[in-house]
């Protein structure tokens, strides 16, 4: 697989994504900057990779969360699944750029928005993170 600025290149829908170098919230949760993305009709077809931008550091006893969310009508938001969660401890939360954290494949049944959400309970967190809708080889 090729890199592109350094990161790995994923075989994604143009100019779509949930988040894209989006800097950690600092204890809080964060909408992606990507917006809510059209995905209805996708019948199994895509999947959510959340990745490291740039170098991410959480303390040790704080936490990182990715999940998605879906809404019918962009407006009215509910839990999808969880692609990520990181309970910092030991100095495990210092991630490199380019670290691949999770997939989630989107079900068949999502409705018509998906959107991530970013949380952490780490006021110094720092780093940016990317999480992309990338097609399931078929």
């Amino acid at each position: 697989m090729y890199k592109v600025n350094g990161l790995r290149h994923y075989v994604d829908i143009h100019g779509q994504n949930f988040a894209k170098a989006q800097t950690l919230p600092q204890n809080t949760s964060a909408d992606g900057n990507g917006g809510g993305v059209e995905l209805s009709g996708i019948n199994g077809a895509v999947e959510a990779v959340a990745r490291v931008n740039t170098a991410v550091t959480i303390a040790n006893a704080a936490t990182l969360t990715i999940k998605l969310q879906h809404s019918a009508d962009g407006t009215s938001w509910s839990d999808l699944g969880t692609v990520y969660t990181l309970a910092a401890s030991g100095g495990n939360g210092a991630l490199a750029a380019d670290t691949e954290l999770g997939r989630f494949a989107l079900p068949s049944t999502v409705r018509k928005f998906v959107k991530a959400v970013i949380t952490t309970t780490d006021a110094a967190a720092s780093g940016k993170v990317d999480v992309i809708p990338v097609y399931l080889p078929r």
